[in-house]
């Protein structure tokens, strides 16, 4: 991964260079990267360019292009699996993380969850994880230059690794660097943000992402579709540029759901629907549940644009038969609010550990109310 190869951001790029090229590079710096904007693919190929450029050498430049050099390292999310029975730590995965970065490098955290098989546990960036980093980092340089760490969705550092992250980055061993790459600073404690340069990527221009398509094979129309209702997120433009069962699961999901959930007021009865609905998006991983709540958060979107009919704008294109236009009657001013707070609540609930039974449950009684 160069600079090269990451897509847009091309004025951070010449920040990034112009600190490597005048020796002026910031111990601890946070790239903040909404979904799809590129902070891992970023994150590589800068670190790529700090250590090569203290000691450039062919052998220098294959390791790094294999994510294999002695001073590079990577903190990542982790839980156990069928492999790693106990105590996860990013050591343990690293085969199936540079597999993720070289396939997947604009890839989110669900799509990780999916790479190593814990898509229905919560992972973490834990102690052992540090540990590891404070044993590499005591080391001198393999090659006498920078050794650089990246850690990629630094949220999910809990409280003990990341008191010991900070005593780290507070006393630093000389020439090393630590690129924290998170989707929203909020999410991290205060005593680290303020101690990183922070960066903030921004969303993807349409035309970097269409030519982008256009080189991986996407047809011309089908590039400029997905370039244009991905909203600068490339990881969402490359999903609509190929058919995909997750979001035609979903789809039916929220299908049954919503009809459901308009028969109440015909039939009471449907009711004990709802609650084998619930109990059925319950019997899947928190992670599976929180991206069906995405899915159906930006679905409401789509209506109400197509409620006040701005369809340049509305990128749901159904795969069920599901009347888009008809539903989308039904979500208008008075309610899309309402609607998506409480989407968002549940969201919040279930990533808290709530019982996603009571959690759905508690929204489609909710929802049944708000479109009627």
């Amino acid at each position: 991964m160069l600079f090269n190869d990451v897509v847009g951001q091309e004025n951070l790029k010449k920040e990034l260079e112009k600190s490597v090229f005048q020796n002026r590079i910031p111990h601890c710096q946070l790239f903040v990267s909404p979904e799809g904007s590129g902070g891992l693919a970023l994150a590589v190929a800068y670190a790529r360019l700090i250590i090569e450029g203290s000691r450039p050498s062919e052998s220098t430049q294959l390791k790094l292009s294999e994510l294999k050099h002695p001073d590079l390292h990577f903190l990542f999310p982790t839980a156990i699996n069928k492999e790693v029975k106990s105590k996860p730590s990013s050591e343990l995965f690293l085969s199936s993380w540079r597999e993720f970065v070289h396939k997947s490098p604009y890839g989110n955290l669900f799509d990780w969850y999916l790479k190593i098989d814990i898509e229905n546990k919560q992972g973490k960036i834990g102690n052992d994880d540090v540990e590891y980093l404070l044993n590499r980092f005591s080391l001198k340089s393999f090659e006498g230059g920078w050794k650089v760490c990246v850690i990629w969705m630094a949220e999910k550092l809990n409280l003990t690794a990341t008191n010991k992250l900070l005593k780290l980055i507070e006393e630093p061993p000389k020439s090393t660097v630590f690129i924290f790459v998170c989707e929203s600073k909020n999410n991290l404690a205060d005593t680290l943000v303020s101690r990183c340069q922070v960066y903030n990527l921004n969303p993807i221009e349409k035309e970097a992402i269409e030519l982008f398509l256009k080189k991986k094979g996407v047809e011309n129309s089908k590039a400029k579709f997905s370039a244009t209702n991905s909203n600068g997120n490339l990881r969402k433009a490359l999903i609509i540029a190929k058919d995909n069962e997750e979001d035609r699961l979903f789809e039916e999901w929220f299908l049954k759901w919503v009809r459901t959930a308009f028969n109440v007021k015909k039939n009471k009865e449907e009711v004990l629907e709802l609650i084998n609905w619930s109990k059925t998006i319950s019997s899947n991983g928190r992670e599976i549940q929180k991206k069906f709540l995405e899915f159906s958060m930006e679905l409401f979107r789509n209506a109400i644009l197509k409620h006040y009919e701005i369809e340049q704008l509305v990128s749901f294109r159904p795969t069920t038969d599901i009347n888009f236009k008809a539903f989308s009657n039904y979500i208008n001013e008075k309610n899309i609010e309402e609607i998506h707070n409480e989407l968002e609540s549940a969201y919040i609930g279930i990533e808290s550990n709530g019982n996603p039974n009571m959690i759905f449950m508690d929204l489609s009684l909710k929802l049944t109310r708000l479109i009627q």
